[in-house]
């Protein structure tokens, strides 16, 4: 009976309709025990089963001791689903037959003999759960609960986190409640809560007790008689507003109104018989959802007696049937009725359940071994828990729940002390397990927690001896580092790897030693680097491993693209895809560079069409987060390039959905490819909002050079555009934006990595352009840096149209030839198409001023006329603004070419030739020529006079 919940309700229905109209959403709805989560989720799904096309499935979680079986509640909703939909339907929703395998290990009924991919670490349940609800949701509004989330096993809680954070679907509305007063700190469903909480489409739902009127609403109803305000004042005492209490004490027939809460909960049982009770009290040790069978083989008496007491619980409602599965009216009954439980009956009943699930155990159902662990251990039974939990964390694997496996791993080490040689019984050292915490803890996406894993295995780890352990720690965490922080926070680690494998080149050591050395040619002289490279590409071949040689190689291709060897290093990726068999995560992710690399090359079409294919790989092995999604975020970035905006932002979208919440190096990635796109198509506002999403994110340039400098490029270049249509005031704060946000190419990293600042370097070089035009001093050491950056860029064709670029804009506005270099650069097919249009527009006013006014204002048209198909409305809507100024209004300035005004204005500065010469790059003597020439142009007899009609004329 629901009773005074029309806000909470409306927030559901909120999230209900959204669901049913294509907009995924989900609410966690939290509250104490007792408190009516449920029935207000009940209520909903009542609305929920009028609605067409509406799919339900329930998965509710059980407290099962410290580490429960993986996904419990997980299969409890698949299961739901399937008999909603039909075996057959969740399994085409599974799309191909690795991913139908996978979740064949969750929903037996599934297997059809296909192969499961290999226990590697990887994650693949919930991209295999992420799929099917998809899927399934195109042609159905799934409904999904999962409740009590407090008591979820570790795998169910990672699960969760991944649901909520991308909530993949069509039409997808998701429940999840949790008992808030369990929740406190500590607790791990904090952190996941946390996360979830962040996410925009997830509203949360905070239960309250009732009060006094609403506790008269409810008696009200129960008993369908106007209570008297002494009895609604009684009860509202007894139970504090807790809606459960409120009934418990209006619907016993021996309700009594003093005494504790407890009491309240346990009147239900004290009014069952013997055996009943008896059944009762067992049930709470074997906790909520255990079969009647087991229940019945562990029971001590008489099956009779249990059969007798079994019935009068359930007649009584102190217990509850779900099919064969038992579980009590409320999980507060339960707790009261543990709580009743002498020490010696309640270790007694966990012995008995302990030895039945070590049976089933042993005949192959390892699915039950964190069980039998769980009754073990209760019982006092260490030794006997330990090997379970040794047989439960080989099953969390083969399951790829990694989030449990780390947290069984931590059973293990609880256990250590207490059982005789752990280290022969777990077949591994303590060290070694805490290793592998780390790297579960890492491979279920819970980067912090791997983190705090591996510095608290670090600090207990020998100073002397387990080299090995200590090294594969440093590795761990220099993982973590490189994919989620960046290069600099990951270099920490290569010289403890170094040091602690010193001399090591066997098996055992060669996957570190590998990773170290690969990473410490990102972190040295270019030159150094490749041999580096080498070097490590050799280590690795002698390991006889592929995906030790597919890391190498891939590492390798990325020194050599920086260097501009992109075809050197297209082989390298050709060769680590050669060499993978199918289950190794360096091949495929082979596929993302070299989607990258091509992209770098200029073939756009050939990146999308190879990152399209892989797209399609990742999706039928079931990776398409882990592998899928960065290739999706490479594929829109060469369809912006492409111009081909349409279909970029669509991936875009969809890489941003599946990464979500992964990483903030992807996001900013992400947000960087849809900020150009914005940017360049004229929706500045758009690009600015992108920007100021982008700013928290954003990497240092030690971390993320690429990222950094992209960032302030994009930061230049939108100040810039603004300024195009600014007034005056405005102009010359919007030119201060610019030059501040150039500043960022005098960094350091510029220099190690010039092909990282090549969008920054265009991007400072037009700043620098507009800062003249406005009469603005050169800053020098820009200038200096943006010149040796030209200089320094790879010399490959896909790289000609930057030194180009770089070259007219420096020259300045007026060098007709320049910028026809620049045009036949940029129209070679390697640069991107904006700025194709772009070199054609500044030609084009080259032209005019050079008097073509005629192929000028053609060719002005022309890119008017395309620029928008290409992704670069900005540039047309700039080219249009400039064929109706054909008539603009000369100043006397315009009699002298743009080097000759920048002359001009260091002649009034009092700069002599020579430093005129050294400011702009030019020699003395051509300096002299320009200012003999603006002697004769403005009439002035000296530099005295021209620096006058300066101040008269150019100040602007």
């Amino acid at each position: 009976m629901l009773v005074a919940r029309e806000r909470e309700l409306s927030t559901l229905v909120d999230a209900l309709d959204a669901g049913a109209d294509g907009a995924p959403s989900a609410v966690i709805v939290r509250g104490e025990a007792g408190i009516g989560k449920s029935r207000l989720v009940r209520e909903l799904l009542d609305r929920a089963r009028a609605m067409p096309d509406t799919v339900i499935a329930t998965g509710t979680c059980v407290e099962s001791g410290p580490v429960g079986a993986p996904y419990g509640a997980v299969r409890r909703l698949l299961h739901e689903l399937a008999l909603e939909v039909g075996v057959d339907a969740l399994g085409d929703a599974a799309g191909s037959p690795r991913v139908r395998a996978t979740l064949a290990r969750l929903v037996p009924e599934l297997d059809d003999g296909a192969d499961a991919p290999p226990a590697t670490g990887v994650d693949y349940v919930a991209e295999a759960v992420e799929r099917v609800l998809e899927r399934l949701s195109v042609d159905h509004h799934l409904v999904l609960v999962l409740e009590d989330l407090h008591w979820a096993d570790d795998a169910t809680r990672g699960l969760v986190r991944t649901l909520g954070a991308t909530l993949r679907g069509s039409r997808l509305t998701l429940l999840l409640t949790y008992r808030a007063d369990d929740v406190r700190t500590g607790h791990p469903l904090r952190a996941t809560v946390a996360e979830l909480e962040r996410n925009r489409a997830i509203s949360t739902v905070d239960v309250g007790r009732l009060d006094r009127h609403e506790v008269a609403e409810q008696i009200r109803r129960l008993t369908g008689a106007e209570p008297d305000a002494a009895t609604v004042h009684a009860i509202e005492e007894r139970s504090e507003g807790v809606p459960l209490f409120v009934e418990e004490l209006v619907l016993s027939p021996d309700a009594r109104l003093t005494g504790t809460l407890e009491d309240i909960v346990l009147a239900r049982y004290e009014r069952l018989g013997t055996a009943a009770r008896a059944v009762a009290r067992l049930l709470s040790v074997a906790a909520d959802g255990v079969d009647e069978e087991l229940l019945a083989r562990a029971w001590a008496g008489r099956p009779a007696d249990f059969r007798r007491g079994l019935e009068e619980a359930l007649g009584a409602g102190a217990i509850r049937a779900d099919g064969t599965a038992l579980a009590f009216h409320h999980a507060l009954l339960r707790e009261a009725v543990q709580a009743t439980l002498m020490p010696r009956e309640r270790a007694t009943a966990h012995a008995r359940l302990a030895l039945l699930l070590q049976g089933l155990v042993d005949d192959g159902r390892r699915d039950l071994a964190a069980g039998a662990a769980h009754h073990w251990r209760a019982a006092g039974e260490p030794g006997r828990a330990f090997d379970a939990t040794v047989l439960a964390l080989a099953g969390a694997r083969a399951q790829y729940a990694m989030a449990s496996a780390a947290r069984l791993g931590e059973q293990l080490l609880e256990l250590w002390d207490e059982v005789p040689d752990p280290e022969a019984r777990a077949d591994a050292s303590a060290l070694a397990i805490r290793c592998r915490i780390a790297e579960d803890l890492r491979d279920s996406g819970q980067m912090h927690a791997a983190m705090r894993a591996i510095d608290a295995a670090l600090a207990t780890a020998p100073e002397r001896g387990a080299e090995l352990e200590r090294a594969r720690l440093h590795a761990a965490a220099m993982s973590l580092a490189s994919e989620h922080v960046g290069a600099a926070a990951a270099a920490v680690h290569v010289e403890p790897i170094e040091t602690l494998l010193r001399g090591r080149t066997d098996a055992a050591a060669l996957p570190y030693l590998v990773q170290a050395r690969a990473l410490s040619a990102h972190l040295v002289d270019r030159v150094t680097a490749m041999r580096v490279s080498d070097e490590v590409v050799d280590l690795a071949a002698t390991s006889g491993d592929p995906s030790i040689l597919s890391m190498a190689l891939c590492k390798r291709s990325t020194v050599r693209a920086r260097d501009g060897e992109y075809e050197a290093a297209l082989a390298d990726l050709d060769h680590a895809l050669a060499i993978d068999e199918g289950a190794m995560l360096w091949g495929r992710c082979a596929t993302a560079n070299i989607v990258d690399t091509l992209n770098r090359l200029g073939r756009y079409d050939d990146a999308v069409e190879a990152g399209e294919s892989a797209i399609t790989d990742a999706i039928d092995v079931g990776l398409e987060r882990r592998i899928g999604a960065p290739i999706t975020a490479n594929v829109a970035e060469a369809l912006v390039n492409a111009g081909r905006l349409d279909e970029a932002l669509v991936h875009v979208r969809r890489a941003s959905t599946l990464l979500r919440g992964e990483s903030p190096r992807w996001e900013c990635f992400l947000l960087e490819i849809e900020a150009v796109a914005a940017l360049w198509d004229g929706h500045l506002d758009r690009a600015a909002e992108l920007l100021a999403a982008e700013a928290p994110l954003l990497p240092d340039p030690e971390d993320d050079a690429e990222g950094a400098f992209n960032a302030a490029a994009l930061t230049v270049d939108l100040a810039l555009a603004r300024r195009a249509a600014a007034p005056p005031a405005e102009a010359s704060r919007l030119l201060d934006d610019a030059s501040r946000a150039a500043a960022m190419l005098l960094h350091p990293e510029a220099v190690r990595d010039p092909s990282a600042a090549a969008m920054l370097l265009l991007a400072t070089c037009r700043a620098i352009a507009a800062a003249r035009a406005a009469r603005v001093p050169d800053d020098a050491a820009l200038v200096d840096r943006a010149v040796a950056l030209r200089d320094t860029q790879p010399d490959h064709p896909a790289t000609a149209h930057v030194r180009a670029l770089v070259d007219a804009l420096l020259a300045g506005p007026d060098d007709v030839d320049r910028w026809r270099r620049a045009v036949d650069a940029c129209g070679a097919g390697r640069s991107p198409r904006r700025l194709v249009h772009e070199s054609r527009l500044r030609l084009a006013l080259a032209l005019r001023r050079a008097g073509d006014r005629r192929t000028a204002e053609t060719m002005l048209a022309e890119v008017a006329r395309d620029a928008g198909a290409d992704g670069a409305s900005l540039v047309g809507g700039w080219a249009a603004a400039a064929l109706v100024r054909r008539e603009e209004t000369r100043s006397p300035l315009d009699s002298l070419t743009s080097r000759e005004q920048e002359v001009l204005a260091l002649v009034a500065g009092g700069l002599t030739n020579p430093q005129i010469g050294a400011r702009l790059h030019i020699a003395p003597k051509t300096a002299s020529v320009h200012v003999s020439a603006i002697l004769a142009k403005v009439g002035a007899a000296n530099r005295a006079e021209a620096a006058a009609w300066f101040s008269e004329h150019g100040r602007r």
